[in-house]
């Protein structure tokens, strides 16, 4: 099964899709987290420790990779249950390389992603909506923007469920039935 999950900064996405993901693990195969942050700031530590915190109850197995997702299939067993948060954040750090701004990094993305959502028995995968705003913005997040676009629609085509979380409310776009038989508990 794959889920993806979008909307925006900090509406309750990650605990949505821990929900998910906890429900989907199956016994005796492997619940992985993979967590694709890289941290910057203090801010961004204090984040990815509140996350590990809130998690700490699911038992995941947490796997750092910030780039090359695609090489998930030579560390995990793929017939677990995965969680990658986020697509958002892969894709900065394979776009934003050593200060570099690598075109087409959207592209390796999609590519990556395609190839091991497809491998994986149950994965849910979560995304930052950044497209509502009318804010003028430098070319280059501009090329941020539709790059994450891009990838969002190329997942959202092979998911069987699509979600959009609004301040930690659920509004399904694709595969409600499906969704109906997840227990969120």
């Amino acid at each position: 099964m794959i889920v993806y999950i979008s909307g925006g900064c900090k509406n309750g996405k990650s605990g949505i899709a821990e929900k998910i993901a906890y429900s989907l693990k199956e016994n005796n195969k492997p619940f992985y987290y993979i967590a694709t942050m890289c941290p910057y700031d203090e801010e961004d530590i204090k984040r990815i420790e509140k996350h590990k915190e809130d998690r700490k109850h699911l038992f995941f197995n947490t796997i750092e990779i910030q780039r090359n997702i695609k090489n998930l299939e030579n560390i995990c067993d793929l017939s677990g249950t995965f969680l990658i948060d986020s697509v958002t954040a892969l894709l900065a750090n394979e776009m934003f390389i050593d200060e570099n701004v690598i075109d087409n990094a959207y592209k390796k993305v999609t590519e990556d992603l395609l190839y091991i959502i497809s491998k994986m028995k149950n994965v849910v995968l979560v995304s930052d909506y950044i497209f509502s705003d009318s804010i003028k913005y430098d070319n280059i997040t501009n090329q941020y923007k539709k790059g994450l676009a891009f990838i969002d629609k190329s997942c959202a085509r092979v998911s069987d469920i699509l979600i959009e979380v609004c301040y930690n409310n659920i509004i399904i776009h694709k595969g409600k039935e499906r969704f109906e038989k997840i227990n969120l508990c």
